[in-house]
């Protein structure tokens, strides 16, 4: 028996002939075992015509327990998910309610009634009226319905299932019997049920650090909630965790050979600086659905190029093109609305050598020339190890109106910022992405007031965000980041959402179908693939924001990362730098 009195929910597996598949935990196999007539209703719902059945049960040990069972299918055979919660029935009902009100479901009158519980007709007349009073129903019939409706049934039926047959429960009461008039009682054995396995290669040590810590958290928060909830058609997921350099070919090769041999149900990684192209040739070889944040326009041309090799690829944000042109169209906004006079024309690019931190493309020089912005330098640094100091000496040379700056490691952001303050100019310093981390904060201090920076795939700060925020805050002791944290967990509801709709983990097309089918709203925006299998951004891709993940441009305001675009999402106007050294204009 369970002889806990702490609320409790488990679940497990009934499969034909006679076998019981348990989860970590247990509380279910344990009940099934010590208790084989409830394991035996699930044989039963196997045999009938019925996909599902709900009902309470009150153990020998006297729980009472709320019982759902559902047919699900795996390959060519099916198997019965049977799920426990400690609870009981609703509507303060009693046992001897409880037993009238399943019969009276059944379509019983109150003299069959009172011949099943061996009482007389005015007993069942009075509780009768005490269910119709507590249910708040109007009649008989009316009661009935919210019995069948609410799941308000019990099992066992008193004096069995004949009669009853229009009910699942009443089925399921008459297969139960015959089940047990066959000349061998179908005894129950033990074996453990696979969970899904979610692989993901993280930098949990190094210089990316502090990112790929947002990256677990954001992930172990949604497999916790999920397997609190019973996991995936009551399997756990499980989460294989690999640290990853993802600076070296060699370090994201390594870690994505651990998965692989881990035999995992599908890959997840943040980003990679290095081997990004090498990830999408390992992806395609093993098969399994693999999932990225590599805000790269190269690596959704490759799944153009070979949708069927690809097929399994998603890139779960929208690439890096937008970004150059998201900042032009940032600096017209905000120079139109007069919020900002620009002493000049002139702006400045600083990026890096990987895919994604290249931003002086053909289309972001289209759009400075198309509104009258003049590119007057561009700089490329290392992603580690720069000489700011010696950079930001020429960029007060240059003395742009503004400047972009896409080094994605908060750490050398940081220093450039700390650099830029010792002797800063009247240049607006626009940050790509690196200030989602935490850790920027924490390294540039108050240097970074009025910095303004942006982000392809961001957390909202609407209802989901910020319950999504609430939780991480709760299990991490401090806020999330305003990226990766988010997408991490987003990537594991869209996993369970998939393998939960496909029903076998390993049919790896049939997943991947899945996660093409539709949109998803997560807490970073909606998850809608294009024929690249990347994202959607709004409003540079799609002007439904139900359809794309928003390309926001925060600005840091008394500590705080505010939205200022696009809309819907603006949560603040845009203030004059710290460094500017004067007061917002009237």
């Amino acid at each position: 028996m369970i002889g806990t009195t702490r609320s409790y929910r488990s679940s497990a597996i009934v499969r034909p002939p006679h076998t019981i598949e348990e989860l970590e935990g247990g509380a279910a196999r344990r009940l099934l075992e010590d208790e084989p007539t409830l394991a035996r209703y699930a044989l039963a719902l196997l045999r009938s015509d019925r996909d599902d059945a709900r009902f309470f049960w009150r153990s020998e040990g006297g729980e009472w327990l709320l019982v759902r069972m559902e047919r699900t299918r795996v390959g060519d055979s099916a198997e019965c998910v049977v799920a426990l919660s400690q609870e009981g029935p609703p509507f303060e009902l009693t046992a001897r309610e409880l037993d009238v009100v399943t019969l009276l479901a059944g379509g019983l009158p109150n003299k069959e009634i009172a011949a099943r519980l061996r009482t007389s007709p005015r007993t069942v007349s009075t509780h009768v009226e005490h269910i119709l009073m507590k249910l708040g129903a109007r009649s008989r019939a009316g009661a009935a319905a919210t019995a069948t409706d609410r799941g308000l049934l019990r099992l066992p039926l008193p004096d069995g299932g004949l009669g009853m047959e229009g009910l699942a429960i009443g089925q399921l009461e008459v297969l139960v019997q015959s089940l047990d008039q066959e000349p061998t009682t179908p005894s129950l054995s033990v074996a453990r049920r696979r969970p899904y396995l979610m692989g993901s290669a993280v930098p949990l040590t190094g210089p990316a650090r502090a990112d790929g810590m947002e990256m677990r958290n954001g992930a172990a928060l949604a497999i916790d909630e999920i397997n609190a909830r019973g996991g995936v058609a009551g399997r756990r997921i499980e989460h294989v965790l690999v640290d990853t350099d993802i600076f070296t070919e060699e370090g994201v090769q390594a870690a994505f050979e651990q998965l692989v041999e881990a035999e995992v149900d599908a890959i997840t990684i943040g980003y990679a600086l290095s081997g990004a192209d090498l990830l999408l040739e390992l992806a395609a070889d093993y098969g399994a659905p693999y999932l990225h944040a590599t805000t790269s326009e190269a690596q959704l041309r490759r799944v153009r190029s070979d949708p069927v090799r690809f097929r399994r690829v998603f890139q779960v944000c929208p690439s890096e093109v937008h970004y150059g042109r998201g900042f032009i169209r940032f600096l017209d906004d905000l120079a139109s609305s007069g919020r900002w006079s620009p002493a000049g024309r002139g702006l400045e690019i600083i990026e890096t050598p990987v895919h994604s931190g290249q931003m002086a493309t053909v289309p972001t020089r289209k759009a400075a020339a198309e509104s009258g912005w003049t590119i007057d330098a561009v700089e490329r640094v290392p992603e580690l190890g720069a000489d700011w100091e010696a950079l930001v000496g020429r960029v007060r040379e240059v003395d742009p109106a503004a400047v972009l700056i896409a080094d994605f490691v908060p750490a050398e952001l940081a220093a450039f910022q700390l650099a830029f303050a010792t002797e800063p100019t009247g240049t607006l310093v626009y940050a790509v992405y690196a200030p989602s981390v935490p850790e920027f904060l924490e390294l540039a201090g108050p240097t970074a007031e009025g910095l303004v920076w942006s982000t392809m795939t961001g957390t909202y700060s609407d209802p989901l965000g910020s319950r999504f925020a609430g939780l991480y805050t709760r299990a991490f002791g401090r806020p999330p980041g305003k990226s990766h944290a988010g997408i991490a967990y987003d990537e594991v509801h869209l996993l369970a959402n998939a393998w939960a709709s496909a029903g076998n983990p390993r049919d790896f097309d049939a997943v991947a179908a899945q996660l093409r089918r539709g949109a998803f709203r997560g807490v970073n925006g909606a998850y809608y693939f294009d024929d690249s299998q990347g994202a959607l951004a709004y409003p540079d891709m799609t002007l439904d924001p139900s359809l794309g993940q928003a390309h926001l441009v925060f600005q840091i305001q008394d500590g705080n990362h505010r939205v200022l675009s696009p809309a819907p999402y603006v949560e603040a106007s845009f203030r004059w730098p710290s460094w500017w050294g004067a007061p917002t204009p009237a």
